[in-house]
């Protein structure tokens, strides 16, 4: 192991104008991060995202610092650029890691029971409910972002093998549906789609009365209306609905890096944030509900 750091550090004194403090900081960084990996039967080779993700976490979980964090992100990637780079290793585990931002904002987030309050609020006797039904239920069902789901077209949904294609300026993900979400959007596709469409030549797959792609602030709209209609006292946003399914997905078990990718989020500090709020959660749970304490 310490053959090849010192193979890596040989090549970025040679080839990158580092500072010798900074290529010491690598060399120490590198160290830590390979043993991590050998302690959890792993190798430079074999190591996956999930793995570097797990290490870092580790590391904040021990208190270190955001800077610090920051600057072993920088080492690991370039380690394992120079490993791919020189066909050491056949794939670069770490090129979508980014690196920690300092600011850690609050996450609001909806209940369980006021998830399915909002998601039950549309009139399905009329061909907008139907539509509405379908748009929260898909929000919900996959955590995309307010612009991947206006951008859906009909043709990145494939109802027969129960599955979404998102696509934005930087990938496409492949995002799996629920049977609920999948019974609705057909539903609405069966139903509501085909009178409210003026077109038959339009793509989008949500359309407004005038059978046109919605726009940001229509969906923001309906969930604002359904949010009054039952008394919901939250400023519910496409967000926090984000938010929500990340976080009740990993408290139902979910891999942290699973979600990371659905939600196409390689950001440690972002991810971190889910883990932090389901810890304060049961810690809150805890010193509430405990008979000892």
């Amino acid at each position: 192991m310490d053959n090849i750091i010192d193979k890596y550090i040989d090549y970025i004194i040679k080839d990158k104008n580092l500072s010798q403090n900074t290529i010491l900081s690598y060399k120490s960084d590198l160290k830590k991060y390979i043993s991590y990996l050998k302690n959890n039967s792993a190798d430079y080779i074999s190591v996956s995202e999930n793995d570097i993700f797990s290490f870092l976490i580790q590391l904040q979980k021990s208190n270190t610092s955001v800077s610090t964090i920051s600057r072993i992100v920088s080492s690991i990637k370039s380690f394992h650029e120079f490993l791919f780079n020189t066909r050491i290793s056949d794939n670069n585990p770490a090129r979508k890691i980014r690196k920690p931002k300092v600011e850690r904002p609050k996450m609001d987030i909806l209940t369980q029971e006021e998830v399915e309050l909002l998601l039950n609020a549309p009139n399905l006797e009329n061909t907008k409910g139907i539509r509405d039904k379908a748009i929260l239920e898909l929000f919900y069902a996959t955590g995309i972002k307010v612009s991947e789901l206006i951008q859906l077209n009909v043709d990145d949904v494939n109802l027969n093998m129960d599955y979404i294609n998102c696509v934005n300026k930087k990938n496409t993900r492949t995002i799996p549906i629920s049977d609920t979400s999948k019974k609705y959007t057909q539903k609405y596709l069966d139903d509501s789609r085909i009178k409210m469409v003026k077109n038959e030549d339009e793509k989008a797959l949500f359309v407004n009365s005038k059978g046109q792609r919605f726009t940001r602030q229509g969906l923001w709209k309906i969930i604002k209306k359904y949010t009054q209609n039952i008394n919901l006292d939250k400023n519910v946003t496409p967000t926090m609905l984000r938010h929500s399914f990340a976080i009740h997905l990993l408290k139902k078990g979910a891999n942290l890096s699973v979600v990371g990718k659905i939600l196409g989020n390689n950001n440690l500090t972002s991810l971190q944030i889910y883990l932090n709020h389901i810890d304060n959660n049961i810690r809150k749970e805890l010193k509430e509900n405990h008979p000892r304490l």
